[in-house]
Formats: structure tokens, C-alpha cells, sequence
């Protein structure tokens, strides 16, 4: 009895509102990469924000309860340096959430969310309720507002074009092909060509500089549609 009298007096002085706090905030984070179709999203947040404010809030009331007959205060757990490690440690799994396709890469934004809210789960531990408020308020003004705003953005992007035709057009085709991307505003920053004599046919590539609201397909298909081109690919530049 006197085991599970001391089991429920300590059931009794656990304090219930950093996990309270750390599952609105994990929410708030999460059901914003929820919504938007994420890897790490609603659960991913809430538990990653809830499991930093446990270890905190342990290690907080670990060393509070070790009290020598000295009066001086021995820290079984430091808050802090449990703190630097879980942030720390949590960038392995937001670095899962980054996948990279040519010049192309997602889930930066998630990775950051994720140790954010880690973070915040800190901040949630150690008590200031008013601050992960408040930071989580402002995550998700960034992660809303700013992603309005994108659509007035128009980035640049590095692509490729490549070009196959016949040898005998080949100083033509790369001639209407250059003065065709001028005109249209890309910048072609190198070209590679490869001439193949007993195909009798030449690859033409262009790398290219240009901005993100470009039609691929309207570029491709006007210069397949030059004398002598045989066949024509817009594609991202593998790097």
C-alpha cells in the first residue's frame, strides 16, 4: 500500500498544463503541414513538441527534488544542456523530411517547422508559456501569410534544353534556337553540342537562367518545329 500511496500522491502534483500547451502548439505547426500535404505533419508535430516538453519538464522536477542536508541544490538533470541536445538531435529526423529531385528540394520548410517546434517544446518545459505562445503565433503567420505572397514571386530556375537534329542544319537549328530564347527573355548561360558523323545527326544542349512562370511545353514545342530538329527536351539541370 504505501507504494501505490506514493505512486498516487505524485500522480496528484503532476502538472498537466505543458502538455496541454505542447499539444496546442504542435497542432498549430502540424495542421498547417497537415493541410498543405507534408511528410511530418499533425502527429509528427504534436509529438516532437510533446517529447521535448516531458524531458524538460522532468528534468526540471529531477533536480528540484534533490535537496542535500547542505541546503545547496544538485542537478541530477540539466535543463539546459538536455535542451541543446534535443534540438540538436531533432535535426536527424526534420532532415528526413528534405527529398531532392534534380535542382528541385522539398520539405526544407517542414524540417525547419519540426525543429522549431522542438524548440518551442523546450521553451513549453521550462514554464514560459507566454513565449512558445507567442512564437508559435508568429510560425504560423510566417507559414500562412508568406506562402500568399509566394504567388507574387516569380523565382529563378536553372533548366536545360536539348536539342537533336539533323548535321546538315546543325549552324541553323543552334542559331533560330538562341535568338528564339533571347527573344523570350531566358538567358543561356553555356551550350554543349555533340556531333555524331555516322548518324548524321548532332545533341544540341542549352543551359539556361530563366524565371519559374515559363512554358515548358510552349519552348519545346516551337523549336521542335524548326527545319531539321528531329526531337526536342526541356528538363532540370542534374546536379
Amino acid at each position: 500500500m504505501g507504494f501505490i500511496e506514493t505512486i498516487s500522491s505524485q500522480a496528484v502534483q503532476v502538472d498537466f498544463v505543458p502538455f496541454i500547451v505542447a499539444i496546442i502548439v504542435g497542432s498549430a505547426i502540424g495542421l498547417e503541414r497537415e493541410i498543405h500535404g507534408r511528410p511530418a505533419g499533425l502527429r509528427t508535430h504534436i509529438l516532437v513538441c510533446l517529447s521535448s516538453t516531458i524531458l524538460i519538464h522532468a528534468s526540471r522536477l529531477g533536480s528540484v527534488a534533490a535537496q542535500p542536508g547542505n541546503g545547496l541544490e544538485t542537478f541530477i538533470f540539466d535543463p539546459n544542456r538536455l535542451g541543446a541536445g534535443i534540438v540538436t538531435g531533432i535535426g536527424f529526423l526534420g532532415a528526413a523530411a528534405v527529398i531532392r529531385s534534380g535542382d528541385i528540394v522539398r520539405g526544407i520548410t517542414t524540417g525547419a517547422c519540426v525543429w522549431a517546434v522542438a524548440s518551442l517544446g523546450v521553451v513549453i518545459g521550462q514554464g514560459h508559456y507566454a513565449i512558445a505562445l507567442a512564437g508559435a503565433g508568429s510560425m504560423v503567420i510566417v507559414l500562412v501569410l508568406f506562402d500568399y505572397m509566394f504567388d507574387w514571386v516569380t523565382p529563378v530556375v536553372y533548366r536545360k534544353l536539348a536539342i537533336t537534329g539533323r548535321q546538315s542544319d546543325f549552324l541553323s537549328v543552334r542559331d533560330q534556337a538562341t535568338l528564339f530564347l533571347r527573344e523570350a527573355g531566358i538567358t543561356v548561360q553555356d551550350v554543349s553540342c555533340k556531333l555524331v558523323p555516322d548518324a548524321d545527326s548532332f545533341n544540341l544542349t542549352f543551359h539556361l537562367r530563366c524565371r519559374s512562370q515559363i512554358e515548358a511545353t510552349d519552348i519545346v514545342a516551337e523549336v521542335a518545329g524548326f527545319e531539321g530538329v528531329m526531337w526536342a527536351e526541356w528538363g532540370q539541370i542534374q546536379q
